[in-house]
């Protein structure tokens, strides 16, 4: 089994990737706002939204098969493992077919009768969306390759190609300036940049790991256990769309493609900014599995407890700086800030900040195979977000009001899933506020009200904002290690540092 070394190991690949990816993406996204127009950023983040909001398979499907796999790992059973992905693979494509059939009915309808947009626009809005509706169906089968990739925690692989990615769409985003009909151009350069990294992961994949050949596989037991599985996690995807798409096409709905365009930047620094807690999850995420399979539940509420605490904390050395400079982080880094951004941005970090709790308890509940509770009961409770947003903004509400709905909603998931792991594992409420709850809590108070308090006499001027960076930063990580971590994640911290000098000084 993989042990902490690993982890960290794994981590520092995938943080290799993130920085360089954070800096190309946010650079990209400024080219591709200033190419494109707010109209037209706006419509390619509304329509490109829909057709990625079926990707909610490929998430769910490669967390399920991911699962299946790291436990027949573990068991020393490498005949069932190919088997597994085998019958993945048939699981996936039949998918595939049905996202593509699904995506080009839905989409059709949406842009043609009920997205607000130019009426120039809509032929090249369908386009954009066929491109991107067949880009997803390749990667939803191809995401079982990456499932095998994850399982085998080959991160150095996984962060090369999340870097060539990201200078891919660099490339497209200047390429993008110089060319007509550029809605269409950037939206079809996209589909090719996105694929290019699942086609070599699918080839790497096939000559470097068994378990990928193709053989005929059947087992009657196995594939209704992987499809009940896996129809519970597509069911809380399909949730999480439809709250998460369903919301942008209501603000599209009432108030036009520039607040979609607000939210499409909000959603670029967001994704740059979660990068950090979720590259450091997905090196934990299967260990998580192997600890729960190998029956080692002290292991793993300790691995669950510890990963929450940093997930926050990696997220919270982000999110602080940017919430108090929010506004001159924009006007600096675009040419026009599209109205509502500021607020967009502040509200999506927040969040962020709560669904980061569900990750590793889900992962865990995940492990055990009882999702149908969880994903039943607390997938509907999230579900009451869309509704509750939709007559918010009838009754006149402004836009970043679907906000507190959502955060609500997935609070509401967390308990019932916290509720869930109390029945598989030593997990209590007790120990999960007291090692979890009050840490986070006293370092988020300490350090957001200290360097709130200084931000308020630091100038907004360039020097200002590098001035609360680098105090924030600091102060954020002193107060997590003083207040946030137990004895021994200190002393986990403090080796992994340690081995890190000494690296840098040979």
């Amino acid at each position: 089994m993989t042990r902490p070394g690993n982890i960290a190991r794994n981590t520092l690949f995938l943080y290799i990737r993130m920085f360089i990816t954070l800096c190309v993406t946010l650079f990209t996204s400024r080219i591709v706002i200033g190419a494109l127009g707010e109209t037209d950023y706006g419509i390619y983040n509304v329509v490109a939204g829909v057709s990625t909001s079926f990707v909610f398979f490929s998430s769910a499907l490669s967390t399920s098969t991911q699962r299946f796999f790291n436990f027949e790992m573990e068991r020393g059973t490498p005949q069932r493992v190919r088997g597994i992905f085998s019958m993945s693979l048939v699981i996936y494509g039949t998918l595939a077919l049905l996202v593509l059939a699904a995506g080009l009915s839905l989409g059709e309808w949406l842009v043609s009768d009920k997205l607000v947009m130019p009426p120039d626009r809509r032929s090249d809005a369908y386009i954009v969306l066929i491109a991107m509706l067949l880009s997803l169906s390749f990667m939803l089968v191809a995401s079982v390759y990456e499932s095998v990739l994850v399982a085998r925690e080959n991160m150095k692989l996984y962060a090369y190609l999340g870097i060539a990615d990201a200078f891919g769409k660099l490339a497209i985003a200047i390429a993008v300036i110089y060319m007509p009909h550029k809605l269409v151009t950037y939206a079809i350069l996209m589909v090719v940049v996105q694929l290019l990294p699942y086609v070599i992961m699918v080839l790497y994949c096939r000559r470097h790991y068994p378990e990928t050949r193709l053989q005929w596989f059947w087992e009657k037991g196995l594939f209704k256990e992987m499809f009940g599985f896996t129809g519970w996690n597509v069911y809380g995807s399909v949730i999480w769309m439809v709250n998460e798409q369903g919301i942008s096409i209501l603000l599209n709905l009432f108030f036009g493609p520039v607040v979609n365009a607000a939210r499409g930047v909000a959603t670029s620094v967001n994704n740059a900014v979660n990068n950090f807690s979720t590259q450091f999850f997905t090196a934990v995420r299967p260990q998580i599995v192997k600890r729960y399979a190998a029956g080692e539940d002290d292991s793993l509420k300790s691995l669950v407890y510890s990963s929450t605490k940093f997930t926050i904390f990696l997220l919270w050395l982000l999110c602080l700086p940017i919430m108090l400079r929010t506004d001159y982080i924009m006007h600096l880094w675009l040419k026009s800030v599209p109205e509502w951004t500021v607020p967009f941005v502040i509200w999506t970090l927040v969040y962020t900040m709560v669904n980061s709790l569900n990750n590793p308890t889900y992962t865990a509940v995940s492990a055990t195979g009882h999702l149908r509770y969880s994903v039943l009961v607390g997938s509907n409770l999230f579900l009451l977000a869309f509704p509750l947003s939709y007559a918010a903004l009838k009754l006149g509400a402004p836009p970043m009001a679907v906000y507190p709905m959502l955060i609500a909603g997935r609070f509401a998931f967390f308990i019932v899933t916290i509720s869930r792991l109390r029945r598989y594992s030593s997990v209590t409420y007790r120990d999960y506020l007291l090692k979890i709850g009050w840490p986070v809590f006293r370092v988020l108070a300490v350090s957001g009200v200290t360097m709130y308090l200084l931000n308020s006499i630091v100038p907004q001027n360039l020097a200002g904002l590098a001035g609360v960076v680098l105090c924030s930063l600091p102060v954020s990580a002193a107060c997590a290690y003083v207040l946030g971590l137990s004895a021994a994640e200190k002393s986990f911290a403090r080796s992994k540092i340690n081995q890190l000098i000494d690296k840098f000084r040979r």
